[in-house]
């Protein structure tokens, strides 16, 4: 029989039939075992995972038919110690049953970081290499040395650290700083409406301590700086380096901090004596002040006009409102 008519035949045609039928019957059948064993389409959500102990974790996995895997460990002080920080894959995704969560916990222990030396660097120096190293500055106190500004030891509570010794991320360094032979006298810098970190930070650039402080509301709900003594807002302050500024805080979300500078607001008083009216008035602008009366002696005018009295009188140190009204008096140039 010829090839053609055995193709033509009924027999071959029968038999094509029967195995294009079992192939497509064999390959529904391998279909459904893979669906089965895949399960194909049938999907879990990974929870969020965020927070949790390895424990609270587990016990959450188990109920999503889930398994984990801790990958990694990171130093993180804004997070507990022995959470998770990160997951992958992450919450909300779809995965099949029995599938793998990948887990980054906080560590438990702090990261610690090797002390560096600080002795015979100026305190500029020293804060911006503590900061460098995640540390902090704690509390500075002087001692009368030649090296003035330097730094002449470092502490941790009373106990001198040495340099290469291992400590905790953040850990608060105490300063001890050369004052100086002479009396070191620095200028109370003003404080008001900063927060706590900011004020501690200004008195330690302007190497001044922290005194005693005072939250007359909640000492977590924003505190900002209300008042300080020595007040530097009405005469010009001067402590020796090291001495304490006391502070006395209120929140900045029931005080109006805003409406309070601007209440509070001075100018050194500007000496005035020997200027023109010309003069006396770009002063006072420049200062924010007021021009309020003025008196000239006699017939003179404004071209020969020197002022010889002013209220408020000139003070150095003194400090008055924005705003204030300044008298001022004149005299010929000629009767000075």
């Amino acid at each position: 029989m010829h090839i053609k008519q055995f193709i033509q035949s009924k027999l071959f045609i029968k038999h094509l039939f029967i195995i294009l039928i079992t192939g497509l019957g064999l390959l529904w059948f391998t279909m459904q075992l893979l669906n089965v064993y895949t399960r194909h389409g049938n999907y879990i959500q990974v929870p969020d995972l965020a927070g949790l102990t390895l424990d609270e974790a587990q016990e959450l996995l188990d109920d999503y038919n889930l398994r984990y895997t801790l990958n990694d460990s990171i130093h993180d002080a804004t997070l507990p110690g022995g959470t998770i920080a990160r997951q992958d894959p992450e919450s909300g995704m779809e995965v099949k049953r029995n599938r793998r969560v990948y887990l980054t916990i906080v560590a438990v222990l702090p990261e610690q970081v090797p002390m560096p030396n600080l002795v015979d660097l100026s305190f500029r120096q020293a804060a911006a290499l503590l900061s460098s190293y995640g540390l902090s500055i704690g509390n500075l106190s002087y001692r009368v040395d030649i090296a003035q500004n330097a730094i002449l030891e470092q502490r941790i509570g009373n106990s001198p650290i040495e340099a290469g010794t291992l400590v905790n991320k953040g850990t608060s360094i105490d300063l001890v700083i050369g004052q100086g032979l002479g009396q070191n006298l620095v200028a109370v810098p003003m404080l008001i409406g900063q927060t706590r970190a900011e004020a501690i930070a200004t008195l330690q650039r302007s190497s001044l301590s922290v005194g005693l402080e005072d939250f007359l509301d909640e000492a977590n709900d924003n505190p900002r700086v209300y008042q300080q003594t020595p007040d530097p807002t009405l005469r010009s302050q001067f402590l020796l380096a090291g001495q304490p500024v006391n502070l006395v805080y209120r929140s900045a979300n029931r005080f109006d901090f805003q409406q309070h500078l601007s209440s509070i607001a001075t100018v050194n008083i500007p000496m005035l004596f020997g200027k023109t009216p010309e003069e006396v008035r770009m002063v006072l602008m420049e200062n924010s002040l007021e021009l309020g009366n003025e008196t000239h002696g006699g017939s003179v005018n404004n071209s020969e006009a020197r002022v010889y009295r002013q209220f408020p009188e000139f003070d150095p140190y003194g400090r008055i409102l924005k705003g204030t009204r300044v008298d001022v008096w004149y005299k010929p140039i000629d009767e000075f």
